[in-house]
Order: structure tokens, then C-alpha cells, then sequence
């Protein structure tokens, strides 16, 4: 038997120590920075030639595990939100990922990625073969405030944590064909601080939202969003609707319905509240209802109306103050098939978001 393993320990031993001194010495000397460049090249290279307006910048890039890469000082900057505003700026403290080796053998890419960002953690794992794509991502603490999104499209401080799960299966790797399911849940969700203004007039007294949750399942490329929904303290918050899915994710066409009310007990809060929303049983409105758009927003039974629409990126907000049965003849702001659901949308690639 020693004789044999003599014999054996040459021919096996010397390939693993060169096939590890390979790998070693790969990682060591690979053109990290290059890759770091040329990563950056290709996607702004996407934005111009699909009319996107995002630049990304990433600081440095170095390895991960045996087939990976970790990189550091990501910054995804956008258009500014409003004119006149600095430009919108995503940033990723840091985010590995690595592929496996295995997959590659039968021509698949499989890839699981970690990103740090926002306060909180990202997880995720994409199986990406020529019959199918496979997005399954976990979101664990994120901090709102650290979100641009919602602080541009609310103009007010943001807080509450973030956690969910998202996971799509998308045929022939087309997002016209996505199905799966979205669940998120938010906890401990406030708005505002006090200081900031509301609209560039009064600050508004921090409103406690409470927890908010949003569910939705894919089908054909469509997220119908079955539940928005928010109990808190101070106010409430309903609503429903569709999204388009896009190869982009912030790219994906928005058509929603949301109501709002703000509850008496935070309207006759102090004198700031009863200014901005008008006290409880007067009908002097406050400063909130003197903007056309959302004065046209309120409704009868005291909630405001809005139909979102656009990109997730940039959604835009409309004044939608009617509501009632669907079905043929409904009034505006309904849809027949789903009570409330926002009316069609023009659809850049043909036909409508219904």
C-alpha cells in the first residue's frame, strides 16, 4: 500500500499544487482596476444608447472567495428629481458577488451577490440560463431614510426599516414574460421631522405611519400590486394597481391607485397640525388643502386621491379624488374588473398597462 501511494502522490499531488498556485497568483495579479473600468464603461455605455440618464461610479473592485469580486464606493447618480435640485445619488457602501463554477461548465450563469447599503443587507441569487432567468432577492434592515426615492418623492425626512422578499422567474430572459411574487414589509415607518417644510411651507410634525406592507404577484410581465396597506397611529393608507417590469427594474412603468387620510387625532395634534390639514369638524380647510392639485385630490369620505404613474425611478403624482363601483360606466378614477384600480396608461411599446 506505500509502495502504491508512493507511486500515486507525484502524479496527483503536483497538478492540485500547481492548479493552487494558479488560482493564488490569478487573484493576485489580476487587472482589477481594468475590470473596474470596463464595468463602468459598458453601463454608461447602455444609458446613452437607450436614453437612460444614470452614471455609475464605483471607487474600487478586488477579489471575493475563489470566483468572485467585492466592490467598494458605488455611486448610482440620476437626474436631478426636481429642476433646479442636485442630481439624485443611490449609494452602495459595498457589494460582492461570485459565480459558480459548476454552472459555467453547462453554459450557465449563476451568481449570488451581498450588498451592504442603506443601513441594512441585500441578498440575492440570479440563475441566469439561455431557457430562463432567475431573480431571488431577501432584504433585510434597510433603512428608509437612506433611500433617495423616498425622500425626493415625499420632500420630507423618512423614517422605518425595510425588510421583503422578491422572486421572479423570467422565460427566455424577457421581462414581458416575468412571474413570480413581491412581498415587502416596512415597521416603525414616520414622516417628517419638525424642520422640514411640506410643500416649502410648514414643517410638519413627525406623522406616525406605523407599519406598511405591499404584495403582489407577476404575471406576463405585469406585478398586479393586490395590497398597499398602512394602519398607523396617525394616518392611513390604501392601495392597489400594476407594474410594467422593464430589463431595468427602475425603468418599470408605474400605474397605481393610493389613498391617504390623515386621522383627527394628528389634525388637532398641535396648531402647526390644525394649520396644514384644518382642525377636526371645522371647515376652514388648512394650508394643505389650498394646493389646487390636492385640493382636486380630496374625496368624500375624507381620504386624498392620488393615481401614480411613470417610472419607479421618477413617479409622477396625479389628483384621482373619484371613487366608486366598477365596472361599465363607472366614474373616473375606476376601472371595471378591480374596485379603485387605476385607470389605463399609454404604453411607449404599444397598447396600455391594463
Amino acid at each position: 500500500m506505500k509502495e502504491r501511494l508512493k507511486a500515486i502522490a507525484p502524479k496527483v499531488g503536483f497538478p492540485l499544487f500547481y492548479l493552487f498556485c494558479l488560482v493564488i497568483f490569478a487573484r493576485w495579479t489580476f487587472p482589477y482596476e481594468k475590470l473596474r473600468d470596463r464595468i463602468v464603461m459598458a453601463f454608461n455605455q447602455q444609458q446613452r444608447d437607450t436614453g437612460g440618464q444614470q452614471e455609475l461610479k464605483i471607487e474600487e473592485i478586488g477579489p471575493s472567495w475563489l470566483s468572485g469580486i467585492s466592490a467598494k464606493g458605488i455611486r448610482l447618480i440620476g437626474a436631478p428629481s426636481e429642476p433646479g435640485k442636485p442630481p439624485s445619488e443611490i449609494k452602495v457602501d459595498e457589494a460582492s458577488g461570485s459565480i459558480s463554477l459548476f454552472g459555467l461548465m453547462f453554459g450557465d450563469h449563476d451568481l449570488s451577490l451581498r450588498v451592504s447599503a442603506f443601513g441594512g443587507t441585500i441578498k440575492g441569487s440570479f440563475d441566469d440560463s439561455p431557457k430562463e432567468r432567475k431573480i431571488d432577492v431577501t432584504v433585510e434592515g434597510v433603512d428608509l431614510g437612506q433611500i433617495p426615492m423616498f425622500t425626493d418623492a415625499l420632500g420630507v425626512p423618512v423614517e422605518g426599516t425595510l425588510d421583503g422578499t422578491v422572486k421572479l422567474s423570467l422565460p427566455d430572459q424577457k421581462a414581458s414574460k416575468a412571474t413570480g411574487a413581491v412581498s415587502l414589509d416596512m415597521s416603525n415607518v414616520a414622516v417628517g421631522d419638525g424642520k422640514a417644510k411640506l410643500q416649502g411651507l410648514l414643517a410638519l410634525p413627525r406623522l406616525l405611519v406605523g407599519s406598511f406592507a405591499l404584495a403582489g404577484d407577476a404575471k406576463d410581465g405585469v406585478l398586479k400590486i393586490s395590497k398597499i396597506a398602512a394602519g398607523g397611529k396617525d394616518v392611513e393608507l390604501q392601495g392597489e394597481g400594476r407594474i410594467q417590469i422593464r430589463e431595468q427594474l427602475v425603468d418599470s412603468m408605474t400605474d397605481m391607485n393610493l389613498r391617504i387620510k390623515i386621522n383627527d387625532a394628528y389634525r388637532g395634534k398641535n396648531d402647526t397640525t390644525k394649520s396644514l390639514f384644518g382642525a377636526p369638524g371645522s371647515n376652514v380647510p388648512g394650508v394643505f388643502d389650498l394646493s389646487p392639485k390636492v385640493k382636486q385630490s380630496k374625496r368624500a369620505d375624507g381620504f386624498y386621491g392620488w393615481h401614480m404613474r411613470g417610472t419607479l425611478a421618477r413617479p409622477d403624482f396625479d389628483p384621482a379624488p373619484f371613487s366608486g363601483p366598477s365596472g361599465p360606466g363607472a366614474g373616473p378614477g375606476t376601472t371595471g374588473g378591480m374596485p379603485g384600480a387605476a385607470p389605463m396608461m399609454p404604453n411607449p411599446g404599444g397598447g396600455s398597462l391594463r
